[in-house]
């Protein structure tokens, strides 16, 4: 799901470095929920369907591939699972030895405004609003409030390869649960 995301994204931002791209735009099935969780903070089965009403055993999807380590997505649709999948989570260029891809999409978990992420005018500088730090629980999107902003990173060298990332992140508060 992820290669299908970045090759969509990538196209809706047309080689600009940054952009705002409706979800909804960008993914080829119908749904009227998407939600969003990081690797970096435990969900159990009950939390997961506390949140979304859909009963997912998550715990027997993470322990196959390193999932744990993974941003985890769903869709749903009049209340049924449609589509779910396991994101790469990103990592900064200094932690990137022999991408195994090359390309990602994931969700952004934290706004640091002091990271360079954040004010470089070529990323999410140019189209970020935010005045504050926060941290993101979860993401909770619908099709009415599914504008996220987009950046592409590029890693790597030569001899290595280069490794291009596409990370979203939320446009207002009303789309995540803050921890």
């Amino acid at each position: 799901m992820d290669d299908q995301l970045f090759k969509v994204s990538k196209e809706k931002c047309d080689l600009q470095s940054s952009c705002k791209v409706h979800l909804h735009e960008i993914t080829n099935f119908k749904w009227d929920k998407a939600y969003f969780f990081s690797s970096n903070n435990y969900y159990s089965n009950q939390d997961i369907k506390k949140i979304t009403g859909i009963f997912f055993d998550l715990q027997k999807y993470k322990t196959i591939k390193n999932q744990e380590y993974k941003t985890f997505a769903m869709f749903i649709y009049h209340g049924k699972l449609v589509k779910y999948g396991f994101f790469d989570p990103y990592l900064e260029p200094d932690y990137l030895d022999s991408p195994s891809k090359s390309q990602y999409f994931d969700m952004l978990f934290f706004v640091d405004l002091r990271s360079s992420i954040f004010q470089d005018k070529g990323h999410f500088g140019t189209v970020i609003k935010f005045k504050k730090n926060f941290q993101i629980a979860y993401y909770e999107l619908t099709p009415t409030n599914d504008l996220l902003y987009i950046s592409f990173f590029s890693h790597g060298s030569y001899y290595k390869g280069y490794t291009t990332e596409a990370l979203a992140l939320c446009s207002n508060l009303n789309q995540v649960h803050l921890r």
